[in-house]
């Protein structure tokens, strides 16, 4: 169990891009003709992000087991993988190119954010829920601004996609499923800081945690 533990990840990954890569091929030689290069665009780049965070995939099977992540992950990524896997499986809304347009600047702005937030968390970030050594808390950078920055990123990304590849059905997954997934993880993640690190609380209250001035 150990052991599949801790390759869960790297399977989910593989199983990821395994079938977005045909099924999503397929959706964009369906898109209209005048949105297909948006769509294209947006598979190849959704392609490359999952690449680049694969080395923290791989890095999550030479890291000792997490037993507090309590499972997170597992929903959390096979949301994500339904949501992007039926969106590119069933047919989708007719959206000409100025909302699809819109929909790859929100995905770009997206993986942005989160790339740069896992980059400011350096060794401190992790796929799994792990309480990292007290003096790795990060409080700098775009953390300054937002406690879960990696989240908001991953979710304005999603929206993103979904706006390329608008199927009711990925769209009713990212919201019943894939948000509070995200919500059930933060959660558990700041139960375990509160409860670990002295200054969390006093950090958290002066921020937001996915969206500024919101919540």
């Amino acid at each position: 169990m150990k052991n599949l533990h801790r390759w869960m990840p790297t399977l989910l990954l593989v199983t990821g891009v395994g079938l977005l890569i045909p099924l999503g091929i397929r959706q964009v030689l369906r898109t209209p003709e005048d949105t297909r290069p948006i769509a294209g665009l947006m598979l190849g780049l959704y392609l490359t992000w999952m690449l680049v965070e694969s080395r923290v995939t791989l890095r999550e099977t030479r890291k000792p087991t997490a037993e507090r992540d309590s499972a997170t992950l597992e929903l959390y990524a096979i949301a994500r993988l339904a949501t992007i896997l039926l969106a590119v499986a069933f047919p989708t809304l007719e959206l000409g190119p100025a909302p699809r347009a819109l929909g790859l600047f929100c995905f770009i702005a997206g993986v942005s954010l989160r790339l740069t937030a896992i980059r400011t968390l350096g060794k401190a970030y992790s796929h799994r829920v792990r309480l990292p050594d007290a003096s790795l808390l990060v409080t700098e950078g775009v953390y300054r601004k937002l406690r879960h920055p990696a989240y908001t990123g991953m979710l304005l990304a999603h929206v993103g996609y979904l706006l390329v590849f608008p199927a009711v059905v990925g769209i009713a997954v990212f919201a019943l499923m894939f948000i509070p997934a995200v919500l059930l993880r933060i959660r558990h993640e700041e139960r375990l800081l509160l409860g670990s690190f002295p200054g969390y609380a006093e950090y958290a209250a002066s921020r937001k945690r996915l969206v500024p001035w919101v919540w």
